[in-house]
């Protein structure tokens, strides 16, 4: 995250730690998608957001925190072991096809 940065997340569980962001003088916007894919409420809205989320990461003005080790079905225990120890680097790619 950049100095004056915006995150954005369409995930709205988890352990979530913001004070980093706190750091950097960055903002966080939360889209919570839950309702309107299981009511249908919303859902229009939501596909306008998602568009434009495709419009910005094909303009490259979004960038993925990925971490650059790739799992497999096999590594798996691997992945869920970076993320208990908190050693990821971002998040974390299985690649399972």
């Amino acid at each position: 995250m950049r100095r004056f940065g915006h995150a954005v997340s369409c995930l709205g569980w988890g352990t979530h730690a913001l004070a980093p962001l706190s750091f950097r003088a960055a903002s966080y916007s939360g889209v919570f998608t839950l309702l309107p894919l299981l009511t249908g409420e919303g859902r229009a809205h939501h596909g306008e957001i998602l568009r434009e989320a495709k419009r910005l990461a094909d303009a490259g003005k979004l960038a993925a925190n990925l971490d650059p080790e790739r799992y497999t079905l096999e590594t798996v225990g691997d992945a869920y072991r970076a993320i208990s120890e908190r050693t990821a680097a971002g998040k974390l790619i299985a690649d399972i096809g």
